[in-house]
């Protein structure tokens, strides 16, 4: 256990501190972590915590916030930046989000316990980039690339939906016959939404 003291550089507790609540959220949630808890994973004082952070639901607000940032700058950037965005898009968009969760499975745990929790802020966080996401897809379906019957928003629930249930029930799964690994999973998946996504018999906009 680190000793409960501080350092003289505030921004560096602040790290210590963060660095120790996403650890314990992760492996716990937000409910079985306490104060304590916090203090003696980031080796500082319970009143130290509180005098950067204020409370333990800031700081749960903050590490969901560190979760999901590097991944949604690099996918805003994405979106922002396409002219014309068509089924390729959407396709790059999958594959970003799978990746990110690949390299990052601790991030799917965190996602576990808000849905656990019913998390609703959780839901604000990422809220503009499924609003963006969904308008890519819209604009792609104007322009007849891919079919128009489907709600964008519903798409792209269904893509982070089942990419994240992939990393969080991959002990689970794992055991059933036939289940490849996350290459396999990956390349089916993206054949089933891409496949099912373009316009049927060759018609645009149907």
């Amino acid at each position: 256990m680190n000793s409960p003291t501080g350092t003289r550089d505030p921004d560096q507790t602040r790290e210590r501190i963060l660095d120790a609540a996403y650890k314990l959220f992760v492996d716990k949630g937000f409910a079985a972590v306490s104060m304590r808890d916090l203090a003696e994973e980031s080796g500082v004082t319970k009143s130290l915590i509180h005098h950067h952070f204020g409370s333990k639901e800031a700081l749960w607000e903050l590490v969901k916030e560190r979760a999901i940032e590097a991944y949604a700058k690099g996918q805003v950037a994405e979106l922002e930046a396409a002219e014309e965005p068509g089924p390729q898009l959407l396709h790059d968009s999958i594959e970003r989000y799978f990746r990110f969760l690949q390299e990052h499975p601790e991030v799917a745990r965190l996602f576990a316990w808000t849905h656990l929790d019913a998390d609703q802020s959780c839901g604000k966080l990422d809220a503009e980039l499924v609003r963006l996401g969904a308008e890519r897809i819209r604009q792609a379906q104007g322009r007849g690339l891919l079919r128009a019957d489907v709600n964008p928003a519903n798409v792209v629930t269904l893509f982070v939906g089942c990419c994240t249930h992939w990393f969080q029930a991959r002990a689970h799964h794992a055991h059933w016959p036939g289940v490849g690994d996350d290459e396999e999973f990956l390349d089916d998946f993206l054949k089933i939404v891409m496949g099912g996504l373009l316009p049927r018999d060759g018609k645009e906009g149907s």
